[in-house]
């Protein structure tokens, strides 16, 4: 075997050995940190929901990560759907039932081992997305500031976040690289793991149109391959509950509404405005609030940047759905924001190109980290955070 080809070809879409060793480095450190800012939290801090029914592990580790929406993830695997949870769509159960059944973990280990395997997965092909389009130091910095957003350890606990991150921006990548069939297969796993997912067509789109126009070629078919996943659901819902559109329905049980983009950002002002500083909805109002807010900056600066596209409109899409679907009538009005913006990764790369400056840079580098081990705290001791 020629090795040096082989080096070569590895080089060629992925990190250099200096790279991935740091890389691999940033992601065990900042894992070990969480968990024992978690253990701390778990050890010394008031928990709620003592009933073992939600505590479903005497593991700390993984206690700390099945909380709130991991629950219905991992009650998914065990016991298949019920309508309810149909708003949780089928691609982490799936994988968390498939790797439980081959490792004879428990489904709450397996949902751990997933995310985490995605977040491994996310890291490396942002890291080549980014220095295929702005360079490596670009590239190193946005995947550290992605890594130590406050709301990232979402991708080690047992939600989605992980996987389709790593879904996600693999589709634009290959995309990028026109490789448009096994860009298609990535989309239609982002799919079939959240809705956003639907939004892969665009790079796919934008790649075809850059390489052959309005010209009808056979890597057009790669295209549909990226509905066929929520296609595939939808036909499922049909059959088994009556409707194609039931995940719909279901999200309903969580109170939100579509609305016009605003709305929510002024219920937001509103419940800061008359809530104490103090009261839970006051602050979780700021912090969604400042999510949404911050991404809405970050978008425009990047449009003034020239970045890519297929970038901007699926990033700016995304957002304006997540804002126009406020809890008009819970504790936070643009409830989970802080954690929905995590998937939006050109905003991670915006973000590294601003910490080229000595004063962001020091911002992003200490406040976020901090800022984490916080809202882990809140997350591990039952407490909401997003």
């Amino acid at each position: 075997m020629n090795f040096s080809r082989v080096r070569a070809w590895v080089t060629s879409w992925g990190p250099d050995a200096k790279t991935a060793r740091e890389l691999i480095e940033l992601l065990i450190f900042s894992r070990i940190a969480l968990i024992l800012a978690g253990w701390v939290g778990l050890a010394r801090l008031p928990w709620k929901y003592y009933s073992p029914q939600y505590n479903v592990s005497a593991n700390p580790v993984v206690l700390m990560g099945i909380r709130w929406d991991a629950l219905w993830y991992t009650g998914i695997a065990m016991h298949g759907y019920w309508f309810q949870a149909l708003a949780f769509f089928p691609m982490y159960p799936f994988l968390i039932a498939l790797v439980h059944w081959i490792t004879f973990l428990s489904v709450y280990d397996t949902a751990l081992i997933v995310s985490n395997m995605g977040l491994v997965g996310f890291t490396f092909v942002f890291y080549a997305l980014v220095r295929d389009v702005f360079g490596a130091d670009v590239a190193k910095r946005s995947v550290w500031i992605a890594v130590m957003f406050p709301t990232a350890f979402f991708m080690s606990a047992g939600y989605t976040e992980g996987i389709y991150m790593f879904f996600s921006t693999a589709v634009f990548w290959l995309a990028y690289r026109k490789k448009f069939y096994t860009a298609g297969i990535f989309g239609l796993l982002a799919g079939l793991t959240r809705n956003e997912g639907a939004f892969t067509v665009i790079p796919l789109l934008w790649s075809y149109y850059q390489s052959y126009g309005w010209t009808i070629r056979k890597a057009l078919w790669s295209v549909l391959l990226v509905p066929a996943g929520i296609i595939a659901y939808m036909v499922y819902q049909w059959r088994d509950f009556g409707s194609p559109l039931a995940f719909i329905a279901a999200q309903g049980y969580w109170g939100r509404k579509i609305s016009w983009p605003w709305v929510g950002i002024i219920l937001a002002f509103k419940t800061i405005w008359n809530g104490s500083p103090l009261q839970p909805d006051t602050i979780l109002s700021m912090i969604d609030l400042c999510a949404a807010l911050g991404f809405i900056v970050l978008w425009a600066l990047a449009w003034l940047k020239k970045f890519p596209v297929d970038w901007l409109a699926y990033w700016g899409i995304l957002l304006l759905i997540d804002i126009s679907a406020p809890d008009i009538n819970g504790q936070s009005p643009l409830l989970s924001m802080s954690r929905l913006v995590l998937i939006l990764f050109p905003g991670f790369v915006m973000m590294g190109i601003l910490a080229r400056s000595e004063s962001w840079q020091r911002f992003f580098y200490w406040v976020f980290p901090m800022l984490q081990a916080t809202f882990f705290l809140i997350f591990a001791t039952w407490h909401w955070i997003a």
